[in-house]
Order: structure tokens, then C-alpha cells, then sequence
């Protein structure tokens, strides 16, 4: 069993990239895919520990030195119906934690993450 672990930073990084409210808008991508409304940093952690548990004898780490194109990841369908994919490098560091799918998943592309940001930013606060 591939010894895994993930970082403050990854944490952080995780939230920023697929939690609307915490989304770096340096961060837009072709496709952006978001936790459902109510997903925090706290529930991410709780979800690598559950994943880890449960699935770490189903993974293999990459070959060193592996990372970019060819990097492993693996999909995961959890009880409520979301599908997430994690990836990892060869010393077992969780690098990708995202939802991919399902119920409340909000999934949209460049064009559109960017209008909605657009227009949240420059909403007025009355």
C-alpha cells in the first residue's frame, strides 16, 4: 500500500481551483469543475483520509520522475453520486483532488467562468 499524504498548501490549492468560494480566477482553465454549494477545506481533508482508507490498496504510485503527461490519476464514485478523480506523484503526494461529476457539481468552461466572475466581482454590495 502507497504510503499518501497531501500538504497544507495542497489543501489550499485544492479549494482554490474547485471551490466556487474560494476560486483564484488566475486559475481558469478549459473546464472548471467545482464541489457542490456547502463544500469547504474541512470536508476536502475529511475526503483524502475516507479516500485513503478505502481506495490506497487500489493505488499505484507513478514511476519517479513520472509527473506531466502520463501522470496517473484515478476516478472515484462516492456514495452520493460524485465522481472525483485523485492523482498523486511517485512519493505518494496527493497533487489532484476535483470533482469530475454528479449531483450539484457545477462544471463550465473558460468563456463562462469567466463572465460569472465578471459578474459576481462587480456585483454591488448594497
Amino acid at each position: 500500500m502507497p504510503s499518501l499524504y497531501w500538504t497544507k498548501y495542497d489543501e489550499l490549492q485544492f479549494a482554490a481551483r474547485h471551490i466556487l468560494e474560494n476560486f483564484d480566477t488566475t486559475q481558469i482553465k478549459n473546464h472548471n469543475n467545482f464541489w457542490p454549494a456547502g463544500t469547504n477545506q474541512k470536508y476536502l481533508a475529511v475526503l483524502l483520509e475516507w479516500i485513503i482508507d478505502n481506495y490506497s490498496l487500489n493505488f499505484t504510485l507513478p514511476e519517479k520522475r513520472n509527473c506531466g503527461p502520463g501522470f496517473t490519476t484515478y476516478e472515484i464514485l462516492l456514495d452520493y453520486g460524485v465522481t472525483v478523480r485523485v492523482g498523486f506523484n511517485s512519493q505518494g503526494r496527493i497533487l489532484l483532488l476535483q470533482p469530475l461529476d454528479g449531483p450539484n457539481v457545477i462544471k463550465v468552461n473558460t468563456q463562462e467562468a469567466e463572465k460569472l466572475f465578471t459578474v459576481l466581482f462587480s456585483a454591488k454590495e448594497e
